[in-house]
């Protein structure tokens, strides 16, 4: 997995590689890991709808964020101060699955919003396989 987020000029990326698990239930895909960072370990869940994508992180902060390319989506992120609620513009949403092998890939753009103001932009580029 590969991140690059942008806020206030600044761009930083992050990649790893960790092991997961690929679950199809109810007709839907979901793919879970362990994110190990700065010895933390996040679970972390993407469910890969026919037209979203969900991702939800559980750490110190958890986040649940929905992408959409058809439309804004609203989102609630929770921190140790209390809950903001965002707004998330997805400009791309590209995955190819193939669920017979535990295989694919999402690129993810998409921007974040807090009322008027823009957060930042980010870029999610994920591969898996079994």
């Amino acid at each position: 997995m590969k991140t690059t987020m942008e806020q206030d000029g600044q761009q930083e990326t992050f990649q790893f590689t960790e092991t997961g698990e690929f679950i199809v239930l109810n007709d839907k895909y979901y793919l879970r890991y362990l994110e190990h960072q700065n010895g933390q370990a996040t679970p972390v869940q993407f469910r890969l709808d026919d037209g979203e994508v969900h991702i939800r992180r559980r750490g110190t902060t958890e986040t649940w964020l929905v992408f959409d390319q058809a439309q804004p989506t609203i989102t609630r992120y929770r921190t140790e101060y209390g809950i903001m609620q965002l707004q998330v513009v997805t400009s791309q949403l590209d995955k190819k699955l193939a669920p017979e092998s535990a295989t694919g890939r999402l690129s993810l753009h998409y921007r974040l919003r807090a009322g008027d103001q823009e957060i930042g932009s980010y870029q999610i580029e994920l591969h898996f396989t079994a």
